[in-house]
């Protein structure tokens, strides 16, 4: 078989720098890591591609992200409360699950992202199932893995409790939205399990790892204790994973006490939900010794910082997480970035800001932390911690992005970094910090120049190998253009349920 042979000037393949690196390549695996030199004597007959101007990290790894393909505020649901601004995403259009997700894997490869936790938000509840072949079929042509977990709830659709004294609260003529909003999806347990047994059966790949199902009980909030312990009865059957919401804004958190008298974290290990099959996302007001409990249990947490700082949601205690937690953090994007732009360099870099809170007491984070939360955490949380993916290693996939090193580091940084040689040896932790904070601090979206996965080029030259951009952009244009715009207002009903929670704000005697 003739493979081929990539190769960078400098490369941080398993969290170490290294300099003068390449990795020989077979089908979809890595076969071997060395020199470039060192692979053109052994494998002479090998494809050489690559550049000493480059810098080589593996395929970054999106720990939860909703697969949206543009952005909110860019479709016109400005930015609130979480609680508010999931009241007015109805008014989003909508675009065929296809071209979003084919858009959607398009702009992650663009980031350098080569695989992705998709949480499906339906168009509705009806059709959630006959959406995800097309979504699956669109990152399949852009080339991204997807770990798909459809959501259901069965509780609180419109507010965390108290519903009926929310709704007799409302002016009159709001009741009638209210109460139907308040109506259960009609998406039942047995339906909703027996259509995941259906996808697992059509599309879950323990081969190449191309798409994994996954059970998705959207948030402690909005899912009974029923229904997540059989989500987490059935990925343990079948061997895969749970992702949930989970403490994303203090409301939440104030629930969890109102109706327990203690942390979510403690009541999912009550119910025997923890483990190492499970990922919760966001995690903003976890207790400090929730951390203890998730790490014992092995359960990851995928951090959000665009999305937590854009919902008011409020900064997660990272540095708590990643000091306790170590591996089991990744970082996701949540299809809401600062910029809109699905710049996962971006996302890194704000959660490595974020990680090093005020007081000397806290333990430092360090970029290297972060690039590790991008990439072998990231894959650990989302697709298992037996998914050869998140280092350029022997055996691991070969998905990999090549960077342009000369644009990211400037005119004024050394030529060279004469202690980082050879393969890494004699590198001390200080000289392997200052090189990898000058990437992360530096480093975006416009540096990712190549894109690998799993052997195959997706990305070269800053193109998609596979999909045309401006057709699709067009084809997005003409399929919003065909929907009627809505030029109404927010949903009258979030003033109100502004004022509902604000009432929690109130310290807990005061709650009735």
């Amino acid at each position: 078989m003739t493979g081929q042979i990539v190769y960078a000037g400098y490369a941080i393949p398993e969290g170490r720098v290294v300099r003068d690196f390449a990795v020989y390549i077979e089908a979809d695996r890595i076969v071997a890591t060395g020199t470039r030199a060192e692979h053109s004597r052994q494998y002479p007959q090998a494809d050489v591609f690559g550049g000493d101007d480059l810098i080589m990290l593996p395929g970054f790894v999106n720990a939860h992200d909703h697969g949206r393909s543009i952005g909110t505020q860019s479709l016109g649901v400005r930015d609130s409360f979480l609680e508010v601004w999931l009241n007015n995403l109805g008014r989003l259009p909508t675009l065929p699950p296809y071209l979003a997700a084919a858009w959607e894997g398009l702009q992650l490869v663009k980031s350098g992202v080569t695989s992705t936790a998709h949480s499906h938000n339906p168009s509705s509840w009806e059709t959630q199932f006959e959406e995800i072949p097309p979504t699956l079929r669109g990152y399949a042509d852009a080339g991204v893995r997807a770990a798909m977990h459809p959501v259901i709830i069965d509780q609180n659709p419109l507010v965390y409790a108290d519903a009926d004294k929310f709704i007799a609260s409302l002016p009159e003529h709001l009741r009638e939205e209210a109460i139907r909003r308040n109506q259960p999806p009609p998406l039942t347990a047995d339906d909703y399990f027996a259509m995941l047994d259906a996808l697992y059966k059509q599309y879950h790949d323990t081969e190449t790892h191309r798409v994994h199902i996954q059970a998705s009980p959207a948030g402690g909030q909005w899912c009974s204790d029923d229904l997540i312990r059989r989500a987490v009865k059935w990925a343990k059957a079948h061997n895969t994973r749970v992702q949930m919401h989970m403490l994303e804004t203090p409301y939440q958190r104030i629930y969890a006490f109102r109706k327990w008298g203690k942390s979510f974290v403690q009541h999912l290990n009550d119910i025997y939900a923890l483990g190492n099959w499970l990922t919760l996302a966001h995690m903003v007001w976890m207790e400090d010794d929730d951390a203890n409990l998730l790490a014992e249990a092995g359960t990851g947490i995928a951090h959000n910082p665009s999305s937590n700082l854009r919902l008011r949601s409020g900064i997660a205690p990272v540095a708590r997480m990643m000091t306790v937690h170590g591996r089991l953090v990744g970082i996701g994007m949540d299809g809401h970035t600062l910029d809109e732009d699905h710049d996962f360099l971006r996302e890194m870099r704000l959660a490595w800001a974020l990680s090093n809170h005020p007081g000397m007491k806290y333990s430092k984070i360090t970029a290297g932390d972060i690039l590790f939360a991008g990439t072998i955490n990231a894959a650990d949380i989302t697709f298992g911690s037996r998914t050869p993916l998140g280092f350029l290693q022997p055996d691991y996939l070969a998905d990999l992005v090549l960077l342009d090193w000369n644009a990211i580091r400037g005119p004024w940084a050394p030529d060279d970094y004469p202690t980082v040689t050879g393969r890494g040896e004699g590198t001390s932790l200080p000289e392997q910090e200052q090189f990898t904070g000058v990437f992360l601090r530096r480093a975006k979206r416009d540096h990712v120049r190549h894109v690998m996965s799993g052997g195959e080029w997706l990305l070269r030259d800053g193109v998609h190998t596979r999909l045309n951009e401006a057709e699709l952009a067009a084809q997005i244009k003409e399929a919003l253009s065909r929907q009627m715009p809505d030029n109404t207002p927010s949903s009258e009903l979030g003033p109100y349920i502004r004022a509902f929670y604000e009432k929690w704000d109130l310290p807990p005697q005061m709650w009735r």
